[in-house]
């Protein structure tokens, strides 16, 4: 599901990386070989979650039965990706073909761990003690905490070719010119999606999946960076940056259990890292914030928590038998 989820962005930077750095390719050779990658992806994933929302004869014991409104919604979430999967990417329906994919791939992950054995809450969207004030404070530690992250790696990123030898980017300019974001609807629809294949699928799917089938941390960490890092060659040797914020998000998910805070994170970040303010500024808000949230949520917890408020570790998930 990850390599299918990665799949179009992954042959962008690779046809964009190999173009800049190893062989010349045409531009109609470049667009035929993404506008096939991004076609097989979705009608895959589509017809993968169709099947898993209707049979539901094979559920895992205990899992509850679909409703047939979920059932629908789910059947026209994936027809609607593959339908608007053809819109011209320079068009405004290219941003409703985001969201449309964004919503087959976050359905798609929850029809998957719900097969497996897994639960929403497990994946970490809604898990227990969201709404007491030590999950409120978790939230915002872990937010602010992948901010800051995504926010270094930047730095980090544009700083590289400058202690490198011809290591710019591939793509020679902006990246919102690179991928096509004509207006703020547009840079938010492909923020979205962007969201949910690097946070819920590569973050959230890799690290439950393979913790409840019992592999190794490095498994995870491997899987995931290198894929993360694969779908940003066009920047060049500098995509390497990249597996800090996602190494960050990685662990903090490991460890807390929280998937929704790092995905709004990621996508506030992408949309606000325009914003006027420098980024010494921006750092040490984004700092002094985690911190702070860090420290309310030492102190907001008893020291004998219920089992009600107890916030999944995802290192310890466990296959439900």
């Amino acid at each position: 599901m990850s390599l299918l989820a990665a799949a179009p962005a992954l042959t962008i930077s690779g046809t964009t990386a190999y173009g800049a750095y190893v062989s010349p390719i045409s531009p109609y050779a470049s667009t035929l070989v993404v506008y096939y990658a991004r076609s097989v992806s979705i009608t895959v994933a589509a017809g993968w979650l169709i099947w898993l929302v209707f049979t539901t004869s094979q559920r895992q014991d205990g899992a509850r039965k679909l409703s047939p409104a979920v059932r629908w919604a789910g059947h026209a979430v994936a027809i609607a990706a593959v339908l608007l999967n053809r819109a011209d990417p320079a068009s405004n329906w290219w941003g409703l073909r985001n969201l449309a994919a964004a919503a087959l791939f976050g359905a798609l992950t929850l029809a998957v761990m719900r097969r497996c054995g897994g639960s929403r809450e497990q994946l970490g969207i809604g898990p227990p003690g969201v709404s007491t004030a030590r999950g409120r404070a978790q939230a915002v530690s872990v937010g602010a905490a992948v901010g800051l992250a995504a926010l270094i790696t930047i730095v980090i990123v544009n700083a590289l070719p400058t202690f490198l030898p011809d290591a710019g980017s591939a793509y020679g300019g902006s990246q919102a010119g690179f991928l096509g974001w004509k207006n703020f609807w547009l840079e938010a629809a492909n923020v979205v999606v962007t969201g949910v294949v690097e946070d819920v699928v590569m973050v959230g799917a890799i690290v439950s999946l393979l913790a409840m089938a019992r592999r190794p941390a490095w498994e995870m960490y491997a899987l995931s960076l290198t894929i993360e890092v694969g779908m940003h060659l066009y920047f060049g040797v500098p995509a390497i940056g990249i597996s800090l914020v996602a190494a960050v998000s990685l662990a903090l998910y490991r460890h807390t259990g929280r998937l929704t805070p790092i995905v709004i994170a990621h996508i506030a970040y992408d949309l606000c890292n325009d914003l006027p303010v420098p980024d010494w500024a921006l750092g040490l808000l984004l700092a002094a914030t985690a911190s702070i949230a860090a420290l309310v949520t030492g102190v907001t917890t008893p020291r004998a928590r219920a089992a009600s408020d107890h916030l999944p570790v995802i290192a310890d998930m466990e296959v439900r038998p």
